[in-house]
């Protein structure tokens, strides 16, 4: 991949750094898409927005732990992980505006 690498960065006149940089913010970006797109998919199951939604019906018995054990627990992975992701991407892009 380095040469890989290489071979862009002199085609293209890029800097590695650059290059890097952009690729990990598609990369994040790309993350982020696929994850919010999951919590909508599960969301959209129980009629909530969120996690804390999730847990609120099956507090109020609206819902078994059976029936959403599963999806409650990944629910609040993928939650977790946009978080994660987004607060990535903000510290990304003051790099970009430095340039």
């Amino acid at each position: 991949m380095s040469n890989f690498l290489q071979i862009i960065e002199k085609e293209l006149a890029i800097p590695r750094e650059q290059l890097l940089e952009k690729a990990t913010k598609k990369f994040l970006e790309t993350e982020l898409r696929n994850i919010c797109a999951e919590i909508k998919k599960i969301s959209s199951r129980y009629g909530v927005n969120s996690f804390d939604e999730l847990w609120e019906r099956l507090e109020k018995g609206d819902i078994t732990e059976s029936e959403c054990f599963d999806d409650l627990n990944r629910l609040e992975y993928l939650e977790l992980e946009r978080e994660k992701i987004v607060k990535l991407l903000q510290q990304l892009e003051p790099c970009e505006t430095e340039r």
